[in-house]
């Protein structure tokens, strides 16, 4: 890949890559084996443009020209492009997985509502993309060729959607739609609140805390999404649907745990003081979190909000939750 090398004068680019302007920039120079998130913010035409950022970009940005570089030592530019460069991917992720959830849901005729909700979280999910694949570019442009950058296809971590059947099969879709949904938004949107409200409270450069608070305010609209579209599918769900609901649990759990507490046990945040303190000038943050941090977030969340939220709708959170130990040895 080709790495691009913006100089410290440089900024207007990042924000035309971020922001869009009157001046269309040409293709990627990224190359098609290894793709950078950058190529989120490749300009396509005029009317593209305004298009997008008149859906997109409905609120002021935070502006990436606003950074700046010289501030900072490059090996904590570097640590932060990391984990922004991570969030642009989880985001793209997002779009895969809701515009998934969105076409089937189609096939199953559910109410416009829904439809109309999910499709609004799409578009926060491209927003969310963009700004963090904006900050990456900003905090560590001469990084961009790196592995830190690297755009794989997305994925997603439940059974493909079930083949439509002469009615639709509503059932099956009602099912697969609820294991997605707990996933996805249940627990992935309400571990990414208060994720990023620590990110917001540690941050201390104002570009990096405006990104911060500017995708927290879409972030409650998430979770509620999940939450209030899990109510609705529950009652609909067959004892069969509810029970094979219940058994994918224990996957969801373990798999959250991996890739949020990354590593740390619930233990071993249990015999530790872990803070979320306001950032010091003085150790400078750029929006990043360390592993015991992130650990407490995501078992304080599950025990205050996910597993009594699942419960109420009648979910076995007990066994789910203690069945999940034997996945996270394997």
């Amino acid at each position: 890949m080709a790495t691009e090398q913006i100089s410290a004068t440089d900024h207007a680019a990042v924000r035309r890559r971020a922001e869009g302007s009157a001046t269309l920039q040409g293709p990627s120079t990224s190359s098609p084996t290894a793709p950078s998130v950058t190529s989120l913010l490749d300009e396509t035409t005029a009317r593209l443009r305004s298009m997008h950022k008149n859906q997109v970009h409905r609120e002021p940005w935070p502006e990436p020209s606003t950074f700046d570089r010289s501030a900072y030592p490059e090996g904590l530019r570097r640590s932060a492009a990391v984990q922004w460069a991570g969030r642009a991917r989880n985001e793209h992720g997002s779009v895969h997985q809701f515009s998934q959830l969105l076409h089937t849901f189609t096939r199953a005729r559910v109410p416009g509502q829904i439809l109309g909700a999910l499709s609004r979280l799409i578009t926060d999910e491209v927003r969310h993309a963009e700004l963090c694949a904006a900050t990456a570019l900003a905090v560590h442009p001469e990084g961009e060729g790196s592995k830190a950058f690297r755009f794989p296809l997305p994925g997603v971590p439940w059974q493909p959607p079930p083949a439509p059947g002469p009615d639709g099969d509503a059932q099956a879709i009602y099912r697969w739609a609820a294991d997605v949904i707990i996933t996805a938004c249940c627990i992935g949107e309400t571990l990414s609140r208060p994720l990023l409200a620590a990110v917001e409270t540690v941050a201390t450069d104002p570009f990096i805390e405006g990104v911060a608070a500017q995708i927290l305010r879409d972030e409650h609209l998430h979770a509620t999404f999940g939450w209030e579209a899990l109510s609705w599918l529950v009652p609909r769900l067959d004892d069969d649907s509810r029970a094979w609901v219940q058994g994918q649990l224990p996957r969801r759990f373990a798999g959250f745990e991996r890739s949020t507490a990354r590593g740390v046990r619930i233990e071993h945040v249990a015999e530790q003081a872990i803070t979320i303190d306001p950032g010091d000038p003085a150790s400078p943050n750029l929006g990043t979190l360390s592993k015991p941090q992130y650990a407490v977030i995501y078992f304080a969340t599950f025990e205050s909000e996910i597993l009594p939220k699942l419960q109420d709708l009648g979910f076995d959170v007990g066994w789910a939750w203690g069945a999940r130990l034997p996945l996270l040895e394997g």
